[in-house]
């Protein structure tokens, strides 16, 4: 007989809170977290009062609820302690400065990706993505290169379970098509995404290993379409970098 552990759904509904508050993007009305979270308005003015009084939440302007002090300073904490982010930031500050295009570290968080390390592009052009931003599997070189690594029956198991929603006219819906992309980046080691999360951006992106069938992170190189010279010159470091990151991890790809 399974027993729930005590104060867990509250929580996880205080979790379910912070998360709407974080994917909104912009500060949120109770009104709208009480949509947003599906809650008995008691419930979230009490979850809301507890997560204020913690630091979590503050209010903005307009009664707008937006991420705390605190909860930011125990994000930048966990980011420096990850161990993937701290081992492969000098290589991707190299693979910026060898590509001179914006790099992106990605790890899993659920049916998604987040991102949790981004090295800027030092042209004027940029990306406007920011760490923390929760990234799909489908539509980015971050989330097919991680599928290429997973075993293929949890990779296409999972493209079988997630939504495929088309995020510009160039994304791969067709769940067919994306495991023979997945196929394809399997055997080549990286995969090019050609404006599938964003028109007018080409990412390249390979994954991190820890062991065979060990994805524990991908990375991306993200370029505007119009500075996009010959694949070798962003494929070429890209996979340097993985791989050197990879045997930091204690992974030797061939054995």
């Amino acid at each position: 007989m399974s027993t729930q552990v005590q104060g867990a759904q509250s929580f996880s509904r205080s979790i379910a809170v912070l998360q709407s508050i974080a994917d909104a993007g912009t500060p949120m009305t109770r009104a709208e977290l009480l949509k947003q979270c599906d809650l008995t308005r008691p419930t979230l003015y009490r979850i809301i009062a507890s997560l204020e009084a913690e630091g979590m939440i503050e209010v903005a302007g307009g009664n707008r609820y937006t991420l705390g002090g605190r909860l930011v300073a125990l994000a930048r904490t966990a980011l420096a302690q990850n161990d993937v982010r701290r081992l492969a930031e000098p290589h991707l500050a190299r693979l910026r400065d060898a590509t001179g295009e914006t790099v992106h570290l990605a790890i899993r968080s659920g049916d998604e990706l987040v991102y949790i390390d981004k090295i800027e592009s030092r042209e004027v052009v940029r990306m406007a993505s920011t760490v923390g931003t929760r990234v799909p599997f489908h539509s980015t070189g971050v989330g097919k290169a991680f599928l290429a690594a997973m075993p293929e029956i949890e990779a296409n198991a999972l493209i079988d379970r997630i939504d495929l929603p088309m995020i510009t006219p160039h994304t791969t819906t067709d769940r067919a098509a994306l495991k023979a992309i997945v196929r394809k980046a399997r055997e080549d080691g990286f995969v090019r995404d050609d404006q599938e999360n964003e028109v007018g951006i080409f990412c390249f992106g390979a994954p991190i290993q820890e062991g065979r069938d060990r994805p524990v992170a991908s990375v991306s190189v993200s370029v505007p379409k119009f500075r996009m010279v010959e694949e070798s010159r962003y494929s070429e470091p890209l996979l340097e970098a993985v791989s050197a990151i990879s045997g930091r991890l204690g992974y030797d790809r061939a054995s």
